[in-house]
């Protein structure tokens, strides 16, 4: 398979906090990988460190055989219009949806391909139209955040970040601040991106989604990936015991019931 990404020995600390020690991880083009751990355990870092919101204390990113900066003395640095075109290519989507208030759906969904990639009005508008469309909310064009559910502001963001036609998506615990019954429709999304064959890292919790959708789930544990293989291998049959004390604390993961010959 083709590789996407790789991450190269990552470390990332906070003054004196470390909290990536060590991350290797390929990712191969049209995988989705779960990455599961505590809170604390470095996922949303490991994410941010992938498009650069968090500048890495030591490691590489290397996107397309190509790393990511430039060694000096031993340290990558790493210029601004750089970073600029990789985050062009790394799509991310938050906790929080961050939508501009004061703009309709479809200006949110123009704005990266506007400002960013400096399109023409013509292209910006038919992304946001093809991408609306995508996350089933087109007849939501012209709706502004407050006249939404956090369901359909969720599925907005994840339009905005494919407007960018990035090569790969991020996903941070994107719908832990939704309400229970509004979690499913963001979930049906991103199972519809997986299934399309887009490059996904998704920080999550929801177990069963892992189960079915990810080809491969990690499971972070103090800044080091503790274990690592199928849903079926890490979810079932986990190997560490921090891995399963993690999911006894998920006592409401079923998993699909066994199919009878």
């Amino acid at each position: 398979m083709e590789e996407v990404l790789r991450i190269e020995d990552l470390h990332k600390s906070f003054a004196d906090l470390a909290v990536l020690k060590g991350i290797d991880l390929a990712v191969n083009r049209g995988e989705t990988i779960v990455i599961l751990g505590a809170s604390g355990s470095g996922k949303s870092t490991l994410l941010r460190c992938v498009n650069f919101m968090e500048i890495p204390s030591s490691g590489r990113i290397v996107m397309n055989g190509r790393a990511v900066g430039r060694a000096v003395d031993g340290k990558q640095t790493y210029s601004e219009k750089e970073l600029t075109r990789l985050r062009a290519r790394v799509g991310m989507v938050f906790q929080h949806f961050n939508l501009f208030p004061h703009m309709t759906a479809r200006e949110n969904v123009m704005e990266g391909p506007r400002t960013v990639l400096k399109l023409d009005p013509a292209e910006c508008a038919r992304r946001a139209d093809t991408y609306l469309d995508k996350v089933g909310l087109a007849w939501k064009a012209d709706a502004h955040p407050s006249e939404l559910s956090g369901g359909q502001q969720q599925r907005i963001a994840i339009a905005r970040a494919l407007a960018m036609e990035p090569e790969v998506m991020l996903f941070d615990e994107a719908t832990s601040a939704l309400d229970p019954e509004l979690v499913g429709e963001v979930l049906g999304t991103m199972k519809e991106l997986a299934d399309e064959g887009m490059t996904m890292l998704i920080v999550t919790h929801e177990l069963g989604f892992a189960y079915t959708v990810a080809d491969r789930v990690l499971f972070l544990s103090e800044g080091r990936i503790l274990e690592q293989g199928t849903p079926a291998e890490v979810l079932t049959y986990p190997t560490q015991e921090g891995t399963k004390n993690f999911l006894r604390g998920h006592g409401s993961f079923r998993l699909p019931e066994p199919q009878l010959d």
